[in-house]
Protein backbone atom coordinates (compact mmCIF):
# COMPACT_ATOMS: atom_id res chain seq x y z
CA UNK A 1 0.00 0.00 0.00
CA UNK A 2 1.58 3.44 -0.62
CA UNK A 3 1.84 6.36 1.59
CA UNK A 4 -0.62 7.98 0.09
CA UNK A 5 -3.50 5.24 0.14
CA UNK A 6 -2.34 4.97 4.10
CA UNK A 7 -3.12 8.59 4.34
CA UNK A 8 -6.05 8.49 3.22
CA UNK A 9 -7.39 5.08 4.56
CA UNK A 10 -6.73 6.78 7.88
CA UNK A 11 -8.41 10.62 7.34
CA UNK A 12 -11.43 8.67 5.72
CA UNK A 13 -12.81 7.87 9.35
CA UNK A 14 -12.95 11.15 9.94
CA UNK A 15 -14.43 13.03 7.45
CA UNK A 16 -16.98 10.00 7.93
CA UNK A 17 -17.99 11.39 11.82
CA UNK A 18 -18.50 15.35 10.82
CA UNK A 19 -22.23 16.00 10.54
CA UNK A 20 -23.37 17.58 7.28
CA UNK A 21 -24.43 20.72 7.24
CA UNK A 22 -28.13 19.81 7.15
CA UNK A 23 -27.50 17.03 10.02
CA UNK A 24 -26.00 20.05 11.89
CA UNK A 25 -29.06 22.21 11.28
CA UNK A 26 -31.96 19.44 12.45
CA UNK A 27 -29.89 18.89 15.66
CA UNK A 28 -29.89 22.84 16.34
CA UNK A 29 -32.99 23.04 19.14
CA UNK A 30 -34.08 26.20 17.55
CA UNK A 31 -34.68 23.80 14.36
CA UNK A 32 -36.96 21.59 16.89
CA UNK A 33 -38.61 24.30 18.06
CA UNK A 34 -39.67 25.60 14.57
CA UNK A 35 -40.91 22.11 13.46
CA UNK A 36 -43.15 21.64 16.97
CA UNK A 37 -44.42 24.87 16.26
CA UNK A 38 -45.17 24.35 12.86
CA UNK A 39 -47.12 21.23 13.73
CA UNK A 40 -48.81 22.96 16.20
CA UNK A 41 -50.41 25.39 14.18
CA UNK A 42 -50.98 23.01 11.57
CA UNK A 43 -53.29 21.30 14.51
CA UNK A 44 -55.03 24.63 15.86
CA UNK A 45 -55.46 25.87 12.47
CA UNK A 46 -57.81 22.62 11.84
CA UNK A 47 -59.14 23.25 15.46
CA UNK A 48 -60.09 26.72 15.57
CA UNK A 49 -60.63 29.22 12.75
CA UNK A 50 -59.62 31.78 14.57
CA UNK A 51 -55.70 30.83 15.25
CA UNK A 52 -54.17 31.31 12.11
CA UNK A 53 -55.82 35.11 11.96
CA UNK A 54 -53.19 37.96 12.04
CA UNK A 55 -54.91 39.41 14.97
CA UNK A 56 -54.41 36.02 16.99
CA UNK A 57 -51.09 36.11 15.83
CA UNK A 58 -49.87 39.74 16.79
CA UNK A 59 -52.01 38.89 19.94
CA UNK A 60 -49.43 36.05 21.02
CA UNK A 61 -46.32 37.77 20.01
CA UNK A 62 -47.41 40.87 21.99
CA UNK A 63 -48.44 39.43 25.13
CA UNK A 64 -45.66 36.92 25.06
CA UNK A 65 -43.17 39.78 24.12
CA UNK A 66 -42.79 40.70 27.99
CA UNK A 67 -41.74 37.11 28.69
CA UNK A 68 -39.17 36.81 25.39
CA UNK A 69 -37.26 39.67 26.55
CA UNK A 70 -36.89 38.84 30.12
CA UNK A 71 -35.60 35.23 28.71
CA UNK A 72 -32.80 37.41 26.84
CA UNK A 73 -31.73 38.49 30.51
CA UNK A 74 -32.38 34.76 32.19
CA UNK A 75 -30.50 33.30 28.87
CA UNK A 76 -26.99 35.54 29.44
CA UNK A 77 -27.45 34.82 33.33
CA UNK A 78 -27.48 30.97 32.85
CA UNK A 79 -24.81 30.82 30.02
CA UNK A 80 -22.51 31.94 32.57
CA UNK A 81 -23.58 29.20 34.88
CA UNK A 82 -26.02 30.89 37.07
CA UNK A 83 -29.95 30.92 37.87
CA UNK A 84 -32.01 34.29 38.23
CA UNK A 85 -35.47 33.33 40.42
CA UNK A 86 -36.35 36.74 41.04
CA UNK A 87 -37.42 37.85 37.62
CA UNK A 88 -40.89 37.90 38.00
CA UNK A 89 -40.69 39.65 41.18
CA UNK A 90 -38.47 42.30 39.18
CA UNK A 91 -40.72 42.85 36.63
CA UNK A 92 -43.67 43.61 39.17
CA UNK A 93 -40.99 46.08 41.13
CA UNK A 94 -40.04 48.07 37.67
CA UNK A 95 -43.76 48.20 36.77
CA UNK A 96 -44.48 49.78 39.97
CA UNK A 97 -42.09 52.26 39.50
CA UNK A 98 -43.10 53.22 36.14
CA UNK A 99 -46.66 53.58 36.59
CA UNK A 100 -46.37 56.02 39.81
CA UNK A 101 -43.73 57.92 37.88
CA UNK A 102 -45.90 58.40 35.26
CA UNK A 103 -49.74 58.03 36.81
CA UNK A 104 -51.49 61.32 37.15
CA UNK A 105 -52.77 61.78 40.83
CA UNK A 106 -53.36 59.59 43.60
CA UNK A 107 -52.91 55.83 43.05
CA UNK A 108 -53.11 53.27 46.02
CA UNK A 109 -54.87 53.54 49.64
CA UNK A 110 -51.56 54.80 51.10
CA UNK A 111 -52.32 57.91 48.58
CA UNK A 112 -48.89 57.27 46.82
CA UNK A 113 -48.76 60.38 44.11
CA UNK A 114 -48.74 60.42 41.04
CA UNK A 115 -45.55 62.38 39.69
CA UNK A 116 -47.27 62.74 36.12
CA UNK A 117 -43.82 62.43 34.68
CA UNK A 118 -42.88 62.17 31.10
CA UNK A 119 -43.60 58.67 29.62
CA UNK A 120 -39.78 58.34 28.23
CA UNK A 121 -38.76 59.23 31.92
CA UNK A 122 -40.86 56.87 33.51
CA UNK A 123 -39.76 53.87 31.41
CA UNK A 124 -36.45 54.74 31.94
CA UNK A 125 -36.84 54.93 35.91
CA UNK A 126 -38.44 51.45 36.03
CA UNK A 127 -35.84 50.42 33.79
CA UNK A 128 -33.48 51.38 36.49
CA UNK A 129 -35.41 49.87 38.82
CA UNK A 130 -35.05 46.78 37.64
CA UNK A 131 -31.31 47.00 37.01
CA UNK A 132 -30.72 48.04 40.12
CA UNK A 133 -32.12 44.27 41.89
CA UNK A 134 -30.43 43.06 39.00
CA UNK A 135 -27.27 44.71 40.50
CA UNK A 136 -27.62 43.41 44.00
CA UNK A 137 -28.36 39.99 42.83
CA UNK A 138 -24.63 39.84 41.43
CA UNK A 139 -23.17 41.34 44.47
CA UNK A 140 -25.10 38.81 46.88
CA UNK A 141 -23.67 36.48 44.60
CA UNK A 142 -20.18 37.39 44.07
CA UNK A 143 -19.32 39.40 46.45
CA UNK A 144 -20.50 37.60 49.45
CA UNK A 145 -20.81 34.11 48.07
CA UNK A 146 -24.49 33.71 48.56
CA UNK A 147 -25.54 30.05 46.08
CA UNK A 148 -27.45 32.09 42.86
CA UNK A 149 -30.42 29.91 43.71
CA UNK A 150 -30.76 30.67 47.37
CA UNK A 151 -29.79 34.55 46.62
CA UNK A 152 -32.40 35.25 43.97
CA UNK A 153 -35.12 33.36 45.98
CA UNK A 154 -34.22 35.52 48.83
CA UNK A 155 -34.65 38.23 46.09
CA UNK A 156 -37.50 37.08 44.63
CA UNK A 157 -39.69 37.54 47.95
CA UNK A 158 -37.71 40.34 49.12
CA UNK A 159 -39.06 42.71 45.75
CA UNK A 160 -42.33 40.89 45.79
CA UNK A 161 -42.56 42.53 49.79
CA UNK A 162 -41.48 45.73 48.63
CA UNK A 163 -44.34 46.34 46.15
CA UNK A 164 -47.25 44.47 48.09
CA UNK A 165 -45.97 46.94 50.72
CA UNK A 166 -45.32 49.84 48.86
CA UNK A 167 -48.75 49.73 47.44
CA UNK A 168 -50.94 48.22 50.52
CA UNK A 169 -52.09 45.76 48.34
CA UNK A 170 -53.79 48.50 45.45
CA UNK A 171 -53.63 49.01 42.02
CA UNK A 172 -51.80 52.26 40.26
CA UNK A 173 -53.82 53.15 37.27
CA UNK A 174 -54.35 56.90 36.18
CA UNK A 175 -51.84 56.34 32.93
CA UNK A 176 -51.37 58.90 29.79
CA UNK A 177 -52.27 57.45 26.59
CA UNK A 178 -48.69 57.96 25.66
CA UNK A 179 -47.57 55.53 28.03
CA UNK A 180 -50.12 52.73 27.71
CA UNK A 181 -49.54 52.90 23.68
CA UNK A 182 -45.99 51.56 24.78
CA UNK A 183 -47.76 48.25 25.23
CA UNK A 184 -50.88 48.76 23.39
CA UNK A 185 -50.04 50.44 20.42
CA UNK A 186 -48.82 49.84 16.76
CA UNK A 187 -45.99 50.73 14.55
CA UNK A 188 -48.09 49.55 11.28
CA UNK A 189 -49.22 46.25 11.87
CA UNK A 190 -46.91 45.15 14.47
CA UNK A 191 -47.55 45.71 18.48
CA UNK A 192 -44.61 48.07 19.72
CA UNK A 193 -43.73 45.37 22.66
CA UNK A 194 -43.24 43.42 19.61
CA UNK A 195 -40.76 46.26 18.30
CA UNK A 196 -38.70 46.39 21.46
CA UNK A 197 -38.49 42.48 21.56
CA UNK A 198 -36.60 42.92 17.75
CA UNK A 199 -34.43 45.28 18.55
CA UNK A 200 -33.68 44.19 21.86
CA UNK A 201 -32.68 40.66 20.67
CA UNK A 202 -30.60 42.01 17.83
CA UNK A 203 -28.74 44.01 20.49
CA UNK A 204 -28.13 40.96 22.91
CA UNK A 205 -27.43 38.93 19.59
CA UNK A 206 -24.40 41.10 18.71
CA UNK A 207 -23.05 41.28 21.84
CA UNK A 208 -22.73 37.20 22.33
CA UNK A 209 -21.26 37.17 19.09
CA UNK A 210 -19.22 40.28 18.54
CA UNK A 211 -18.14 41.76 22.31
CA UNK A 212 -15.31 40.10 23.97
CA UNK A 213 -17.42 40.11 27.24
CA UNK A 214 -19.79 37.75 25.07
CA UNK A 215 -16.99 35.19 24.59
CA UNK A 216 -16.31 35.61 28.31
CA UNK A 217 -19.74 34.84 29.05
CA UNK A 218 -19.55 31.54 26.75
CA UNK A 219 -16.16 30.68 28.42
CA UNK A 220 -17.36 31.07 32.17
CA UNK A 221 -20.27 29.00 31.87
CA UNK A 222 -18.15 26.45 29.83
CA UNK A 223 -15.39 25.84 32.81
CA UNK A 224 -15.49 28.87 35.56
CA UNK A 225 -12.22 26.76 36.91
CA UNK A 226 -10.53 27.33 33.38
CA UNK A 227 -11.96 30.89 32.66
CA UNK A 228 -10.53 32.32 36.31
CA UNK A 229 -6.88 30.90 34.84
CA UNK A 230 -6.61 32.23 32.00
CA UNK A 231 -7.35 35.96 33.69
CA UNK A 232 -10.94 36.28 32.68
CA UNK A 233 -12.70 39.00 35.11
CA UNK A 234 -14.94 35.96 36.24
CA UNK A 235 -16.79 37.68 39.37
CA UNK A 236 -17.11 40.91 36.91
CA UNK A 237 -18.67 38.59 33.98
CA UNK A 238 -21.02 37.50 36.17
CA UNK A 239 -22.47 40.60 37.75
CA UNK A 240 -23.00 41.75 34.66
CA UNK A 241 -25.28 38.94 33.23
CA UNK A 242 -27.38 39.65 36.27
CA UNK A 243 -26.99 43.75 35.86
CA UNK A 244 -28.86 42.50 32.85
CA UNK A 245 -30.92 40.21 33.53
CA UNK A 246 -32.82 43.24 35.78
CA UNK A 247 -32.53 45.75 32.95
CA UNK A 248 -34.34 43.45 30.34
CA UNK A 249 -37.19 42.27 33.22
CA UNK A 250 -37.26 46.02 34.16
CA UNK A 251 -37.99 46.71 30.28
CA UNK A 252 -40.50 43.58 30.02
CA UNK A 253 -41.96 44.42 33.47
CA UNK A 254 -42.68 48.05 32.04
CA UNK A 255 -44.27 47.17 28.75
CA UNK A 256 -46.61 44.69 30.87
CA UNK A 257 -47.81 47.42 33.10
CA UNK A 258 -48.61 49.45 29.70
CA UNK A 259 -50.29 46.82 28.05
CA UNK A 260 -52.63 46.18 30.28
CA UNK A 261 -53.24 49.51 31.92
CA UNK A 262 -52.55 49.17 35.57
CA UNK A 263 -50.11 48.02 37.63
CA UNK A 264 -50.91 45.89 40.36
CA UNK A 265 -48.88 44.05 43.51
CA UNK A 266 -49.55 40.76 41.62
CA UNK A 267 -48.45 41.26 38.40
CA UNK A 268 -46.06 38.69 36.86
CA UNK A 269 -46.59 36.28 39.68
CA UNK A 270 -44.78 33.49 38.52
CA UNK A 271 -43.33 34.60 35.73
CA UNK A 272 -39.83 33.52 36.42
CA UNK A 273 -41.39 29.54 35.43
CA UNK A 274 -42.33 30.97 31.99
CA UNK A 275 -38.73 32.80 31.68
CA UNK A 276 -36.61 30.09 32.60
CA UNK A 277 -38.61 27.49 30.89
CA UNK A 278 -38.63 29.79 27.21
CA UNK A 279 -35.10 29.80 27.64
CA UNK A 280 -34.06 26.34 28.18
CA UNK A 281 -36.73 25.19 25.81
CA UNK A 282 -34.40 27.45 23.46
CA UNK A 283 -31.65 25.75 24.20
CA UNK A 284 -29.89 27.17 27.26
CA UNK A 285 -28.01 24.54 29.15
CA UNK A 286 -28.57 24.55 32.96
CA UNK A 287 -25.12 23.56 33.71
CA UNK A 288 -23.80 26.83 31.83
CA UNK A 289 -21.51 27.57 28.32
CA UNK A 290 -24.83 27.16 26.02
CA UNK A 291 -27.71 29.08 24.67
CA UNK A 292 -28.78 31.23 21.81
CA UNK A 293 -31.07 34.56 21.16
CA UNK A 294 -33.42 33.10 18.63
CA UNK A 295 -33.56 29.96 21.22
CA UNK A 296 -35.14 32.24 24.07
CA UNK A 297 -37.12 34.02 21.69
CA UNK A 298 -38.31 30.89 20.06
CA UNK A 299 -38.82 29.14 23.62
CA UNK A 300 -41.09 32.24 24.73
CA UNK A 301 -42.86 31.88 21.57
CA UNK A 302 -43.69 28.35 21.84
CA UNK A 303 -44.87 28.85 25.21
CA UNK A 304 -46.91 31.73 23.91
CA UNK A 305 -48.62 29.57 21.50
CA UNK A 306 -49.18 26.76 24.21
CA UNK A 307 -51.49 29.17 25.91
CA UNK A 308 -53.09 30.18 23.41
CA UNK A 309 -54.07 26.85 22.46
CA UNK A 310 -55.27 25.86 26.04
CA UNK A 311 -57.63 29.34 25.68
CA UNK A 312 -59.09 28.28 21.78
CA UNK A 313 -59.52 24.37 22.94
CA UNK A 314 -61.30 26.15 26.00
CA UNK A 315 -59.45 24.21 28.76
CA UNK A 316 -60.49 25.38 32.08
CA UNK A 317 -58.25 27.66 33.58
CA UNK A 318 -57.80 25.24 36.71
CA UNK A 319 -55.19 23.51 34.89
CA UNK A 320 -52.96 26.39 34.07
CA UNK A 321 -51.30 25.50 37.01
CA UNK A 322 -50.33 22.24 36.03
CA UNK A 323 -49.38 23.26 32.60
CA UNK A 324 -46.72 25.84 34.30
CA UNK A 325 -45.52 22.75 36.09
CA UNK A 326 -45.10 20.17 33.25
CA UNK A 327 -43.37 22.87 30.84
CA UNK A 328 -40.90 23.59 33.88
CA UNK A 329 -40.02 19.65 34.09
CA UNK A 330 -40.05 19.20 30.28
CA UNK A 331 -37.64 22.07 29.97
CA UNK A 332 -35.34 20.45 32.54
CA UNK A 333 -35.99 16.84 30.92
CA UNK A 334 -34.73 18.66 27.20
CA UNK A 335 -32.04 19.98 28.91
CA UNK A 336 -30.66 16.47 30.67
CA UNK A 337 -31.44 14.80 27.24
CA UNK A 338 -29.12 17.48 25.62
CA UNK A 339 -26.40 16.81 27.74
CA UNK A 340 -26.33 13.20 27.52
CA UNK A 341 -26.19 13.67 23.64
Amino acid sequence: MSKDASVESKSAPVVAQQPGIIRRILQRPETSIVIVLVALSLFLSQSSDAFLTSSNLFNILRNNADIAIAALGVTLVIMAGGIDLSIGSTMALSGLVAAIAVSQGGTTAYQLPGFGLPPALAFLLGVLAGTLVGLVNGLLIVRLKIPPFIATLGMLGVVRGVVVGLTSGQTVRNFPVEFTNLGQGYVGPVPVPVIFLIALAIVVGLFLSYHVWGTYIYAIGGNETSAALTGLPVERVRILTYVLSGALAGVGGVLVVARLGVSAPTQALGYELFVIAAAVIGGVSLSGGRGTVLGAVLGAILIGVLNNALVLLRVESYWQQAFTGGIILLSALIDRLRQRR
